[in-house]
């Protein structure tokens, strides 16, 4: 745990000003400095635990991880297309790699502190690699090209579509100690469509197959919406009870989904697939019982171990599933199909708009 805040900012303020770090486009320095934040506060957290053999709380520095990714990528891609940037697609490729490289980490880690090692290692090698290299050559691209980045930049800011914390422009107005009065921290509505879509994309969490993608963002919707929920200070029990009745409800919907994939198509896995199932059902249980006995951080946990498995099963284990019946996508449509109209499984018209609305050009899942 941090001791002393201040010293944490001049740690923070010498790294910063050590490389050349700043780019001059202060919407993404802004979040450049909340990333070396991050690795600082993780570095701090390791070195304490090991001083007085406590556990590192991993998950904690990996949610913040989580959440500077899919809100930094979706920010700079959109930056980078409206601008025709020439290397977009080799920068995009670079950011879907780090998040492999990022997931599998965490993924194959035994223990809490071989995970916050692996993700300070990560997190480390892609702010000195990608930041110095990487993100300097779209700089000097805008400035080679004289656009209107201002203009374009603070659209975004007005729009709420990536939000700046409080933490993050007090943190950067530290740091940089730079006039920041062109950023304003508007109170708007959360566009959770917009936050879904993002995540969805940056964490290339897409199967293939209709039926189990749809099922995965109806899953990363109540992630989402109990997420922000916290954040807001609004962990209310009403918002708690839907979320976890929503996730045993999906437990049976799409676990029984994907096990008549497995066992129709001869998934080779399905044995271990499954085992990793009966998990989610025992950490769904877990946080429902922290939930009745009052646990004041029950919430919090439940959207962490949501998001772990969002990562570590539905980014890897799931993605198998998909690669494994590639071929096979039409097939797989038409036995779903079955499925539906004999009531063997159930979709809601609220679960398909909100796919289309996430995939946006994608057809209706049954079609």
């Amino acid at each position: 745990m941090q001791k002393d805040f201040s010293a944490h900012l001049d740690s923070l303020r010498i790294t910063w000003l050590s490389e050349p770090f700043h780019l001059g486009i202060p919407i993404i320095d802004l979040q450049h400095v909340w990333l070396v934040h991050i690795i600082l506060e993780l570095e701090e957290t390791i070195v304490e635990s090991e001083k007085d053999g406590s556990e590192v709380d991993v998950h904690s520095s990996f949610r913040k991880a989580l959440d500077y990714v899919s809100e930094h990528f979706a920010l700079e891609e959109d930056i980078l297309e409206h601008f025709n940037y020439p290397e977009f697609s080799e920068h995009v490729s670079s950011h879907r790699k780090f998040v492999e490289r990022l997931t599998e980490k965490y993924y194959e880690a035994k223990n809490n502190q071989m995970a916050a090692l692996g993700i300070l290692q990560i997190l480390k090698k892609w702010l000195f690699q990608h930041i110095l290299h990487d993100d300097t050559d779209y700089a000097d691209f805008f400035k080679a090209s004289a656009v209107d980045l201002k203009t374009y930049c603070n659209e975004i800011l007005k729009s709420g579509k990536y939000p700046i914390s409080k933490e993050q422009l007090l943190i950067y107005q530290n740091i940089v100690q730079v006039d920041t009065t062109h950023i304003t921290l508007h109170e708007q509505s959360i566009d959770i469509i917009q936050e879904i879509r993002n995540i969805w994309k940056t964490y290339n969490l897409a199967t293939g197959i209709p039926i189990i993608d749809l099922q995965h963002i109806w899953l990363l919707k109540m992630i989402v919406e109990l997420d922000n929920s916290l954040k807001l200070g609004d962990g209310s029990s009403d918002t708690f009870q839907r979320v976890i009745t929503s996730a045993i409800e999906y437990t049976k919907d799409h676990f029984g989904v994907e096990d008549k994939i497995m066992r129709y198509f001869r998934y080779t896995d399905v044995v271990q697939h499954m085992n990793q199932h009966k998990r989610f059902i025992d950490f769904i249980k877990t946080r429902n019982d922290e939930f009745k006995l009052g646990h004041p951080r029950a919430g919090l946990h439940l959207v962490q171990d949501l998001r772990n498995w969002l990562l570590s099963h539905i980014a890897l284990e799931d993605k198998k599933i998909g690669i494994a019946f590639e071929s096979r996508v039409r097939e797989l449509s038409e036995f779903t199909k079955k499925l539906h109209q004999t009531g063997e499984i159930s979709i809601s018209r609220e679960q398909k708009n909100l796919y289309k609305l996430v995939m946006q050009s994608a057809p209706d899942p049954l079609d």
